[in-house]
């Protein structure tokens, strides 16, 4: 925790020299992403945890670590011996970083962060609770001349996720946001969210870690369209491409001048949520610019999946399936051949049977290998010098997903290796009844994500359990792999629309003994049509078996069986024609109905 120590203390130095009481550095770049590339990666650089979520506060005396609940295990292991405190979201008696800055500091004092790493919302959220206090806000860059050998900005090759795929050109997509903008009363929006412009303008990069897109700006007026990102990035054809769709490109780092050059009289929709405060700040400044908060018009188009899009996604499943499959005959020949494999060896081995698919490009985000009591860690990530070794007992939970052009997959399973115990066969079924509850759910239009995750979780808290995070998230259009804004989460108000998809994952963590989750893509679609209104209902997209070992089938209904049984039935139809023969036995066995006693 040295390195950890003495960056502290140069912050603290930094911080003094520039007048700042406290100093934030959130997990997040300009582009308020959820994958963040190493060039910003600066919470991890100062305080050692490397979890993808959490906001790092350096007072002059005191330090504090944010984070959730997926990430409490693991944040107290590395901030070990850091003398930064941890601070458990969403646990009874803990403050939000903001008010814990608004008690802690005093009157006349200023709290100092990157205007372009916080979002418009939360600055503006935080100079509220400060007013009162006397407490002031200072965009600062104090990362930067602190951050030594820091990596360089991510510049990968750009390249069209063709109109085959996209089911829409950009020309039409830009139509729609013009629609939408002419609908709230504005002239124009700027999308900051990376996943927003590559679906927008039919693009996409290596730019992110497991996301396909490029660091880059977008902005959108009822007569043009401008895309701010390197043009010698650009693969033949692309250039011309937008250029055919009525998309102008400036170098990445014009957006700041080139809004505050905005001249004319335009209303500009901005979603706070999703633009940065520097952004923001610029554009507030701006006397040109007349500021209108709304939502992103990209991201309650891209939620919606085109007839093309769907068609696609059930094909990405499909060889996702298979990738499964043969990674899971593959492992259990060797757990019974006596090799060692450990859980680091899963994740070699998953990625190596998803790099063999038609089309392939990657992971959507690290794989999840977790052996008994790491799987309580919702989010662990296996290390080569302290990962587990496998036996032929106990529960394996892999929570992995694969990128391909026709769709982004999201898939967990959780495997009995060998004996389990009575607890963990309990545990295993409730999840599934859990699971089960809500991929059978048929529900009114107009119903939300909220309304829904109770259908869901209930069936896990009515044994006086419960799991500290959603139920379920939208994934991306070979994109990013949590995509809004529609979710299965209690606070989540955002109406299901068919089209959507959604996963399905409710779970059980025990610390110390064992996780277990289970986890499906779904797609919203039309269930039928009365006097009552429209009924939705959800299609599954995920196709590969659930493991019916550590099922407690007396503890199922008659109902939850057949659903089971069907689903493997469907399953097996659809692998069976694409698997080798050594495969294809390990499918049939795996997919055979449960049958109770």
């Amino acid at each position: 925790m040295q390195k950890v120590t003495e960056r502290i203390s140069a912050l603290r130095a930094e911080m003094e020299r520039n007048g700042l009481s406290a100093y934030l550095i959130p997990s997040s770049d300009p582009h308020m992403g959820e994958y963040v590339p190493d060039f910003w990666q600066a919470r991890s650089y100062f305080s050692g945890f490397t979890g993808s979520a959490g906001t790092l506060a350096v007072l002059r005396d005191r330090c504090g670590l944010w984070t959730d609940g997926r990430y409490f295990i693991q944040a107290e292991h590395q901030l070990a011996g850091s003398g930064i405190e941890l601070f458990r979201m969403g646990v009874r008696g803990v403050p939000a970083c903001s008010e814990f800055l608004a008690e802690s500091l005093r009157k006349g004092d200023t709290a100092g962060f990157d205007g372009r790493m916080l979002s418009a919302a939360d600055v503006e959220s935080m100079k509220e609770k400060f007013e009162e206090k006397g407490i002031g806000v200072r965009s600062a860059d104090l990362i930067t001349p602190l951050w030594k050998n820091r990596p360089l900005p991510p510049a990968t090759a750009v390249y069209l996720h063709g109109d085959e795929y996209a089911g829409l050109s950009c020309a039409q997509k830009l139509g729609q946001v013009r629609a939408g903008l002419k609908k709230d009363g504005a002239d124009c929006q700027i999308y900051s969210r990376l996943e927003c412009v590559a679906w927008l303008c039919n693009i996409r990069a290596s730019d992110i870690e497991y996301t396909p897109v490029a660091v880059s700006y977008a902005a959108v007026f009822m007569d043009r369209a401008v895309l701010f990102l390197d043009a010698p990035r650009l693969r033949p054809g692309v250039r011309e491409y937008l250029e055919k769709n009525g998309v102008t490109l400036r170098e990445y780092g014009e957006i700041e001048p080139f809004l505050k050059n905005l001249t004319g009289e335009k209303t500009v929709l901005v979603d706070p949520e999703g633009t940065n405060y520097e952004l923001y700040r610029i554009l507030k400044e701006n006397p040109s610019c007349k500021v209108k908060k709304g939502a992103d018009l990209v991201i309650g188009l891209k939620a919606v999946k085109n007839r093309t899009e769907i068609e696609n996604f059930r094909k990405a499943h499909v060889r996702d399936g298979c990738a499964m499959a043969e990674f899971c005959a593959d492992l259990e020949k060797r757990l019974k051949q006596g090799e060692t494999v450990t859980e680091c060896t899963v994740c070699d081995l998953l990625r190596e049977a998803r790099a063999r698919q038609e089309n392939n490009r990657g992971e959507s985000f690290a794989t999840i290998a977790a052996y008994r009591e790491n799987a309580a860690m919702m989010h662990y990530s296996p290390k080569p010098d302290t990962c587990k070794t496998l036996e032929q007992s106990g529960l394996l939970l892999i929570d992995s997903g694969g990128q391909y052009p026709e769709g982004t997959t999201d898939i967990t399973r959780t495997f009995a290796l060998g004996p389990v115990t009575q607890e963990e066969k309990k545990h295993y079924t409730w999840v599934l009844k859990a699971h089960i509850a809500l991929a059978t759910a048929v529900f009114l239009e107009g119903t939300t994500g909220g309304n829904l995750d109770m259908v869901c979780r209930g069936q896990i808290q009515k044994h006086g359990i419960d799991y500290r995070c959603g139920t379920g998230h939208g994934v991306g259009m070979f994109g990013g792999v949590h995509e809004g804004p529609q979710s299965i989460r209690t606070k989540n108000d955002v109406i299901l629309r068919s089209g959507m998809n959604v996963t399905n994952e409710p779970g059980i963590y025990e610390e110390g003994k064992h996780g277990i989750r289970t986890e499906n893509l779904m797609l919203v679609t039309d269930a039928m049509e009365n006097e009552y209104g429209r009924f939705l209902r959800f299609e599954i997209l995920t196709c590969f078996p659930i493991d019916k070992e550590p099922i407690l089938p007396e503890l199922l209904t008659k109902e939850e069986i057949a659903w089971l049984n069907e689903y493997h039935s469907r399953v097996y139809r659809t692998l069976s024609p694409l698997l080798s023969s050594e495969t294809l036995e390990w499918l049939r066995k795996k997919t055979l109905p449960l049958i109770t006693k």
